[in-house]
């Protein structure tokens, strides 16, 4: 059952306030502090509100995951966080999704740029959510203490704009955005009478990389890392393949250092103690 918002305390200090005391703002200074948040409830309150009707009513609801990425837990050298106590499954880096989150989007997706990596499809996108809308309905569906984190959107989350993806011809899919930005403070855009309502969000396209909790836009045509390694697999005689790529499985948990001690780099037969030892 929705509350009812709180009224704001009513404003006593204009009872002693004559219209000489509010025009030289001297002999009582809370009567002319007139962009003072704190005589402001009111009309902060009112703009609250209709922020949050506008993005209900204008906005879309999107998918939200949330990176889990912490920095205290990850690799130190590598920068990689193994959070995840089953090893077949790989980092829980992504949770999610969160659904139903309501957020008024602005999309330019029609600029393509040549970089030296090639062709880069420029698109972006600006987004804007309700604060107190977000945090209530983050907070419930995720424990962001268990990862160090504050609830709140952040760089590195990802959006699935699903509603725009749905009725796309030949099964092409939504299509997700990684957050690059987060503001909550811009005074000249985002905080009327220095209330602070929204997040503006912006963020590019989202490429897919195999993290977990994240799958790839259907119809994606990305290329990307198979099960081969070295030479590819071919149908023609007498030509050389190399063996099948093999990943670490909860079964055989097997450690890139201790493979590269054995079949690598085996200084077992050298004397490397002029080095430090190589391990």
């Amino acid at each position: 059952m929705a509350t009812s918002p709180t009224s704001p305390p009513c404003n006593e200090n204009r009872l002693n306030c004559t219209p000489d005391n509010i025009l030289a703002a001297t002999m009582i200074p809370s009567c002319g502090q007139l962009v003072n948040p704190s005589n402001l409830q009111a009309e902060q309150l009112i703009f609250d509100q209709s922020f949050k009707d506008l993005i209900n009513n204008f906005g879309i609801p999107v998918d939200y995951y949330i990176n889990t990425f912490n920095l205290s837990a990850a690799d130190l050298l590598y920068g990689e966080d193994f959070g995840s106590s089953d090893i077949s499954s790989g980092p829980s880096q992504f949770k999610g999704p969160l659904t139903g989150v309501q957020m008024y989007i602005e999309l330019s997706d029609d600029a393509v740029n040549l970089s030296k990596f090639g062709f880069d499809p420029g698109d972006e996108f600006t987004a804007f959510v309700h604060i107190s809308t977000f945090a209530e309905a983050a907070g419930d569906y995720f424990d962001y203490s268990s990862v160090g984190q504050s609830i709140e959107p952040k760089a590195g989350d990802v959006i699935d704009l699903k509603v725009l993806g749905c009725d796309r011809p030949n099964d092409r899919g939504s299509v997700k955005y990684e957050i690059t930005e987060r503001m909550d403070q811009d005074v000249s855009a985002l905080n009327p009478i220095l209330g602070h309502y929204i997040y503006r969000l912006r963020g590019k396209r989202y490429a897919y990389s195999f993290e977990s909790g994240l799958s790839s836009e259907n119809v994606n045509e990305q290329v990307y890392d198979n099960s081969f390694s070295g030479v590819l697999s071919t149908t023609l005689v007498d030509q050389l393949t190399s063996d099948g790529k093999t990943y670490p499985t909860k079964e055989d948990p097997y450690d890139i250092d201790d493979t590269s001690k054995e079949d690598v780099l085996d200084m077992d037969i050298n004397d490397t103690d002029i080095y430090g030892s190589y391990y």
